[in-house]
């Protein structure tokens, strides 16, 4: 699945070039937009700050502002959709194809809401869902599908105006998981016993009470594990595969979760969801940017195999 450094080369220059060059053009007339707009709200939004402090209204400039900043932040993306797509369609779906022919690429397709909420791992008191760059295909005998999301919840503060919060930002993996269990184990990033030590994950298990402690002191610093069955968490998570999560964690250089569930593999990688987005303020043209899409889509195809989901000794039949 992965590529040598030759194939990639040809790849790029043979294949992408003469269209990055065509959209390395407008690209750099976008980023010039952006540049040029930023420039003229920041300068405006600061005059109205400077012209109205201290009267009466102090939480007037601030709201005008924000009102620019906001307008201003629609029609930058307004300016960048077509370069967007243009980039999706005709570069980044050919990356795909190139990487593995049988896989299905959907630019505005995202993972269905009930599957992430079925997941366990973030609940369901979500106000906003949208997501794009839907991947789907097999990995030997293992299906698999992925996307970028982005969930959001509205929140009220104390003076009755409303926020939204993230719940989660980033890459959301949807795979079987062939091993039979019954009940659901939860795996999240360890912050707290990461930063408060042995202290924090005595909380951890008062506040929850289903804490379970594995045998791996480098999977204990940075994750834990919440299961109704530790036998359970312990059969799933076999030294080998907590070593493997380890290093995606690594190498995805963003907070990792899973959850085992209905014999079902759920993997979220807290990653800002901009893996497989056009770059702005760089050139289309430098093949280390090129190369760092093809790197972040083995990773994510390169699970199944990093897994072992395909070990027929794991088959539920």
């Amino acid at each position: 699945m992965n590529f040598k450094a030759s194939e990639l080369l040809d790849f790029y220059y043979e294949e992408l070039y003469p269209q990055l060059m065509e959209l390395e053009e407008e690209r750099k007339n976008v980023a010039k937009k952006v540049i040029a707009i930023t420039a003229v709200i920041g300068a405006a939004a600061l005059w109205i700050i400077i012209r109205t402090s201290g009267s009466s209204t102090a939480d007037f400039p601030v709201f005008v502002a924000f009102g620019a900043f906001a307008v201003g932040g629609f029609v930058i993306r307004w300016l960048m959709s077509d370069y967007r797509r243009k980039f999706k369609n005709h570069i980044f779906r050919k990356l795909v194809t190139k990487i593995d022919s049988t896989l299905l690429y959907t630019p505005t397709g995202m993972i269905p809401r009930s599957l992430f909420e079925l997941s366990g791992l973030f609940g369901n008191d979500i106000d906003f869902y949208s997501g794009n760059d839907l991947i789907k295909g097999r990995i030997g005998d293992t299906p698999i599908e992925f996307s970028d999301l982005e969930v959001e919840k509205e929140t009220t503060d104390s003076k009755g105006r409303k926020h939204r919060t993230t719940i989660f930002s980033g890459t959301f993996i949807m795979t079987e998981f062939h091993k039979h269990f019954q009940r659901t184990v939860l795996v999240y990033p360890d912050v707290a016993e990461k930063y408060l030590g042995v202290v924090g994950g005595w909380l951890q298990g008062m506040a929850n009470g289903k804490l379970v402690r594995m045998d791996s002191p480098a999977f204990e610093k940075e994750f834990k594990v919440i299961a109704d069955d530790p036998v359970e968490a312990h059969y799933l998570l076999t030294p080998n595969i907590m070593e493997k999560l380890v290093e995606l964690k690594r190498k995805a250089n963003a907070p990792v979760y899973l959850s085992f569930k209905l014999n079902k593999l759920f993997i979220a990688i807290a990653n800002g969801g901009d893996w497989f987005e056009p770059t702005l303020f760089k050139s289309l043209l430098r093949i280390d940017i090129f190369k760092q899409y093809i790197e972040n889509l083995n990773l994510l195809l390169g699970i199944v195999e990093e897994l072992n989901l395909n070990r027929k000794i794991w088959s539920k039949e």
